[in-house]
């Protein structure tokens, strides 16, 4: 099953950044990293997994709109952008790669280069909208899988505690489990209905003696 939507925010964490210093007269602090994988699954919830298509960034790297590099999604505290080029975003086989070049001289920035440094903060995470996903349903697993096909990317964030927080994405994951448990409820009815059907033909043909 395919979708389209575009609706609220969402977040997504990833673990693991590097952080190397620039050898540049300039001196600056670079952060770098990946904001998202491809093709790996993450259970968000219990029985809910999710997991981005390669393609997923490649229309909204392409469209020229700003995105930010913050700190705890904070747009008080801006590290770099992709309008002033010191937000360098790119995409190879395994997921959507960052290079950011910090300025050294705003306080709040040399406090994460620190951070990220010493190992205190080691995730990123990115908001995002969602413009096109595919849900499916295992049945026997009683579990979802959503893929996100095509994402509005709008931040990009360096964050002490990465997790898996969206709400929005928790109430999906029962509301889906629920569209396609009323399916199987209405295929089970359809098929006690043909074979009620099926019954009523084969009494009606051998007069009730259906067993030969």
């Amino acid at each position: 099953m395919e979708e389209k939507e575009k609706d609220k925010l969402e977040f997504r964490s990833l673990e693991n950044i590097e952080v190397r210093e620039s050898e540049d007269e300039a001196k600056e602090l670079v952060l770098e990293g990946y904001i998202a994988k491809f093709d790996s699954a993450t259970e968000l919830w219990t029985g809910y997994f999710e997991k981005i298509d390669r393609s997923a960034f490649d229309d909204t790297l392409k469209d020229g709109h700003n995105i930010f590099l913050l700190y705890s999604h904070d747009y008080s505290k801006p590290l770099a952008s992709t309008r002033n080029e010191t937000l360098k975003l790119s995409v190879d086989k395994a997921g959507l790669k960052f290079e950011a070049k910090v300025n050294s001289k705003l306080s709040y920035a040399s406090d994460v280069h620190e951070l990220v440094k010493s190992g205190e903060v080691r995730g990123c995470s990115f908001g995002f909208r969602v413009l096109q996903h595919s849900v499916e349903y295992d049945r026997e697993n009683d579990t979802v899988m959503r893929t996100l096909k095509k994402i509005d990317l709008r931040e990009g964030t360096i964050t002490a505690i990465p997790a898996y927080e969206d709400t929005v994405v928790q109430a999906r994951a029962k509301q889906f489990r629920e569209e396609f448990n009323n399916k199987d409820e209405e295929v089970r009815a359809l098929t006690q209905d043909l074979d009620e059907l099926e019954l009523l033909y084969l009494e009606k043909e051998f007069g009730g003696n259906i067993n030969g």
